[in-house]
């Protein structure tokens, strides 16, 4: 992606975290509503909790986990020999570096420490003890691991956008559209788990994959984005 492509990518995420800011904390009750709809009232359970739920969860978790450390691996590899499989190095380090700054940094050791937002399954509407917070609005009813954002929501999101720069080295165009909406389909799934199982409310969701996108596009354009022009830069020097 050249610069202007950055870009504009970075001001319709930014746009859209806009958006999503108003309309949770002007509409709070969106979230509470969207959680509802996969609340038990009378059984207090929650609609993700059969063993095929879990297993998924496991299964999408390991995957995700396991595409990070091969492309940290293959980054290590072509440090020292140059391109593996005809991917650039700096595109092997985007994604172990988009899932510790993404998911691991900002999210995980920042965010969801210092929200103070209560899990849906633990604020009063729920049966819970603790008091709901609109998304955005830092609160006092979580000391760490909170609802906002959500943790693996933002890891699908990592997952999805690796999966989306590796497939750009496929040749065959059948088969890298298949697999960018295998992946779209798998981490689509495995964020709205979290919801469904009363861990997060969907602006929590939606906060995770805008937050993670930026630091993506931000990180793609230092890492590819500028090593593309120096490359450019240099070849018209010769």
């Amino acid at each position: 992606m050249v610069d202007a492509e950055h870009n504009q990518l970075t001001e319709e995420i930014l746009l859209a975290l806009g958006i999503v800011f108003l309309i949770f904390n002007i509409f709070p009750g969106i979230d509470i509503w969207i959680s509802a709809l996969f609340y038990d009232g009378i059984t207090g359970g929650w609609t993700a909790q059969g063993a095929f739920f879990n297993a998924y969860r496991g299964a999408f978790n390991a995957v995700s986990i396991g595409l990070a450390v091969t492309c940290l691996a293959l980054w290590a590899v072509s440090l020292w020999r140059g391109p593996v499989l005809t991917i650039p190095r700096e595109v092997w380090g985007f994604v172990p570096l988009l899932y510790i700054l993404g998911p691991g940094l900002l999210v995980n050791a920042v965010l969801k420490n210092m929200w103070g937002r209560a899990r849906p399954g633990d604020v009063t509407e729920f049966g819970g003890e603790r008091t709901f917070s609109p998304a955005f609005i830092v609160s006092d009813q979580c000391e760490s691991n909170c609802s906002f954002v959500s943790g693996e929501g933002s890891g699908a999101t990592a997952f999805f956008i690796s999966v989306l720069v590796l497939s750009a080295y496929i040749p065959n165009p059948s088969l890298r559209r298949g697999i960018v909406w295998l992946a779209l389909a798998c981490a689509s799934l495995a964020a709205l788990l979290r919801i469904l199982k009363g861990r997060h409310f969907l602006s929590d969701t939606l906060g995770s994959v805008l937050f993670v996108s930026l630091v993506a596009v931000l990180l793609h354009w230092l890492l590819v984005g500028r090593s593309g022009h120096r490359k450019k830069d240099a070849a018209g020097e010769v």
